[in-house]
């Protein structure tokens, strides 16, 4: 069976490839590491407790409760936040997090 020599890979320029890639993944991590989940609770005090309206959770990443509710601030109009890691006491509200 003969092999075109177009068609083979050039392995070091495949290496040097992976290479670069594997470099960006880990800058990335790197970057996912020193960041932390937080979910972002926004309350709407002229709004009833009972209303739908009343309550939004968002999730992000951010080094610190200030960043994290700085990310959703834009979001708030005016409401009331509060920011807390999402491995703590309100982690089942993760799951339906914006």
């Amino acid at each position: 069976m003969t092999i075109a020599t177009d068609a083979q890979i050039d392995l070091f320029a495949r290496a040097k490839d992976l290479e670069r890639e594997n470099k960006r993944i880990a800058e990335i991590n790197a970057q996912r590491v020193r960041n932390r989940g937080y979910l972002v609770f926004i309350t709407d005090p002229s709004k009833g407790v009972d209303s739908a309206e009343y309550r939004q959770v968002y999730a992000t990443e951010a080094r610190t409760p200030s960043q994290a509710i700085a990310k959703v601030r834009p979001l708030a109009d005016g409401r009331r936040l509060q920011a807390f890691l999402t491995t703590g006491k309100y982690r089942e509200e993760l799951a339906d997090a914006r």
